[in-house]
């Protein structure tokens, strides 16, 4: 996972500091790159921090299935876009300006809504996400009034004439865009094979690089091992291009340090001069001392820190993924358990939980 690690100091050395208005919160980025994993040396999971496959492969499996909302995911104790729900429900509701984001009303609030998913006998409604990625694989777009299956064209098409370059997987549908929680961040997929070896090139648009992209580079590996397993093929690169690329700085008065030109460019100048994995821990705490405190309210919405910490743990090898003999549409019925395990995998484990930007 070097290239991870490499992509992340890349940011924090080269990335430029921007105000997102969606998520009101302040981030460091670049307009781009690429990591190229090749999942015949092994499965691509993180092992600087521990990332359950459970968790971006039961994701995987409800986009799979075509599903919208969130209360499946909450069922099966998988809260990646509860916030994301609950944002939505506000805006459908009209009450986003009395909740207002980064505020103890809106977490409130939130802690309601969570509650009502648990037991409202309308709890499907009320966790809609709109016509997000999943439902554009399988519902999203029509033709003569019959929904086109993407997944399942995927599918066919792979095993009737794997050569194509048609072989396609699209989640941004402009005209459902308003109606959507967020737009789709891994918007494109492309499966192609060449001899005995199929490759997928994935184009996310928004990454959130410390929570969100270790996530993608599990879930679209499996869902490459996945497709390649239905169709006879051996899982190969996986190819990540990444549109904008970023770290989330948190919100004022904790982001008000990256706002600071002085600041930035002293800390550049001592993370350039980290010179072995202790460096980074060492320099994380010369930033909590030196960065203005963040409130109970917004805590851990400043994923420095958090880089810092992965940056200074080794890197391990990478596991093996196992899958079971089971047709494709019938495993993405089933826990992901039954399907997928992950062999020696040993990742380091420590207080990783970041908030993540809704």
């Amino acid at each position: 996972m070097r290239q991870y690690h490499n992509l992340l100091k890349k940011i924090i050395s080269e990335g430029e500091i921007q105000f997102e208005p969606r998520t009101q919160m302040y981030t460091i980025g670049l307009p781009g790159a690429q990591s190229i994993y090749d999942l015949r040396e092994g499965f691509p999971q993180m092992t600087t921090k521990n990332v359950p496959l459970r968790l971006p492969g039961e994701e995987l499996f409800w986009k799979m299935r075509g599903e919208r909302s969130v209360k499946s995911l909450f069922d099966r104790n998988v809260h990646i876009w509860d916030a994301n729900a609950f944002d939505h429900w506000l805006k459908r509701t009209g009450k986003g300006k009395e909740f207002p984001k980064h505020t103890k009303k809106w977490d409130d609030k939130f802690s309601e809504y969570c509650a009502r998913l648990v037991n409202d006998s309308e709890a499907e409604e009320l966790g809609d996400l709109g016509p997000v990625y999943g439902y554009q694989w399988r519902k999203g777009f029509n033709r003569d009034g019959q929904d086109i299956d993407q997944l399942k064209n995927v599918i066919d098409g792979l095993k009737k004439n794997p050569g194509s370059r048609y072989h396609l997987l699209t989640a941004w549908n402009p005209s459902d865009l308003p109606d959507q929680a967020i737009g789709p961040c891994p918007m494109i997929h492309q499966f192609s094979a060449f001899g005995n070896n199929l490759h997928l090139n994935v184009y996310q648009r928004s990454c959130d690089t410390f929570l969100g992209v270790p996530f993608n580079i599990s879930q679209d590996s499996l869902l490459l091992s996945l497709v390649a397993k239905e169709v006879g093929l051996t899982p190969a690169k996986f190819v990540h291009s990444y549109g904008n690329v970023h770290i989330y700085l948190g919100v004022s008065p904790r982001a008000d340090f990256w706002t600071n030109a002085s600041n930035v460019s002293d800390f550049r100048r001592k993370f350039s001069e980290v010179e072995n994995l202790e460096g980074y821990i060492e320099l994380k705490k010369l930033y909590e001392e030196s960065a203005p405190e963040e409130s109970q309210i917004n805590a851990r919405k400043d994923h420095i820190p958090f880089v810092l910490e992965q940056l200074s743990k080794l890197i391990m090898g990478l596991p093996n993924l196992n899958l079971e003999d089971i047709p494709l549409f019938e495993a993405i019925k089933m826990p992901l358990g039954k399907v997928a395990s992950l062999i020696n995998y040993n990742p380091h484990k420590w207080d990783a939980k970041a908030v993540m930007a809704a």
